[in-house]
């Protein structure tokens, strides 16, 4: 897949942006717990940027159909740049409080949101249907990747250096990774624009392709499914990564750098993913989330039940290994049964759907440290991976072998 230079650039993109993402989940977090002393309002404070997705993935997928994604992608990971910067002066003048961080995160969500939709859609055009799963598990190493020198180098910077200078180095990673989505050239190829016969721009036409996106999804089980493990994965992901920093934090009073290695050891466990996703190419792709998903439980309950730290970096390592592995067979089937032309409407509504997941999982993050313990909410983080992977293993026989994927059309017409 490297050997498309569109691809390429598209793989050096996304690296760039995760690797972004990982010093903030670490930078962000601590300092706004440093601020206010309270899981809770730290994860309040980082459920801001989840807002924009609930109040306009649906609108934004629809509107980007018509847009050069290129142009959209390159000028959002400027704008996140751009936010990023100001997030770094105002902590390095002392103006800055919970409230002002969660609106800028607002405002950052919003822009992410948009170069989401624009880079997820051009996905298939550049790499080609027959190649999704190879493209999915590519973009997945470039997550693993960061995943593995993120933590702990975010962790090293923030003690070393501070939270101003991490920032810094953030918004800096988040211009280089725009740079990347610039040099995409072969517009043709990565951009597939729907044209609208007689000028049908109107309100109520636009209004119809954004419901369009909600109602395919449950146009058929297989979209169901993948739409189910999809929320379950958003969840669990915001919600142990927070959880763990939190545990880590307060509970096991580890240092700046040692979170940081602990969440590293979640890359680790990606990699080992990503080598391991073609050996199950073969297999039915509902029973293989489901015992992926049952794994990922499993790393989580290892963290639990352990005070030695290295024991703890291997549960790390099996929770994300197995959940990486889930993600690529989700996100390829998801692609792989999606028409070309509902691609972006769709996904736009999946993060409509997997926003609002993703926001109670932050919310319980710090809910339930504070009702109970970080232990406990660990606990209950691996019940919510394990109860529904035993579910959807019975409705294995929606699923087919992962290879052998394709799009499924709607019967009435739309």
């Amino acid at each position: 897949m490297l050997i498309n230079r569109n691809f390429r650039c598209m793989w050096g993109s996304e690296f760039l942006s995760i690797l972004n993402g990982r010093f903030r989940e670490l930078v962000i977090p601590l300092v706004v717990l440093g601020l206010t002393s309270s899981p809770l309002v730290t994860a309040l404070v980082a459920l801001s940027q989840q807002v924009g997705t609930i109040l306009f993935a649906i609108p934004i997928g629809t509107w980007i159909e018509n847009k050069n994604k290129v142009m959209v992608g390159t000028a959002c990971h400027f704008l996140y740049g751009a936010a990023i910067f100001i997030l770094a002066f105002l902590l390095a003048t002392n103006n800055v409080n919970a409230v002002i961080i969660a609106s800028l995160l607002f405002i950052m969500g919003l822009v992410a949101l948009i170069s989401r939709t624009a880079f997820t859609a051009m996905i298939p055009n550049i790499a080609g249907r027959e190649n999704l799963l190879k493209a999915h598990t590519n973009i997945e190493a470039a997550d693993a990747i960061a995943t593995v020198i993120g933590p702990a180098l975010g962790g090293i910077l923030l003690a070393k250096t501070g939270s101003v200078l991490t920032l810094i180095v953030c918004a800096s990673l988040s211009l280089f990774s725009g740079l990347f989505i610039a040099f995409i050239r072969n517009e043709k190829d990565g951009i597939e624009v729907e044209k609208e016969a007689s000028e049908k721009t109107k309100w109520n036409v636009f209004l119809r392709k954004a419901l369009d996106g909600l109602k395919i999804l449950i146009d058929n089980p297989q979209q169901l499914i993948s739409t189910v493990a999809m929320c379950i994965l958003g969840f669990t992901t915001v919600f142990i990564t927070l959880t763990i920093i939190f545990y880590a934090q307060i509970t096991m009073e580890l240092s700046e750098g040692l979170i940081g290695i602990l969440l590293s050891s979640a890359g680790v466990g990606n990699i080992i993913g990503i080598f391991l996703i073609n050996k199950f190419k073969h297999k039915n792709w509902v029973t293989l989330i489901s015992l992926l998903m049952v794994i990922s439980g499993i790393g989580i309950l290892m963290i639990t039940a352990t005070n030695s730290f290295i024991i703890m970096c291997i549960g790390m390592g099996v929770f994300d290994c197995a959940l990486s592995m889930a993600f690529i067979v989700q996100g390829a089937v998801h692609q792989g049964i999606t028409p070309n032309e509902f691609l972006t409407r769709v996904r736009s509504s999946t993060y409509v759907i997997g926003g609002i997941f993703t926001m109670l999982g932050i919310f319980l993050a710090g809910a339930l440290p504070e009702l109970f313990n970080e232990e406990i909410a660990l606990i209950i983080g691996a019940c919510i991976l394990l109860i529904p992977a035993f579910i959807l293993i019975s409705y294995g026989k929606f699923g087919v072998k992962l290879n052998k994927v394709e799009p499924i059309y709607r019967k009435r017409e739309v």
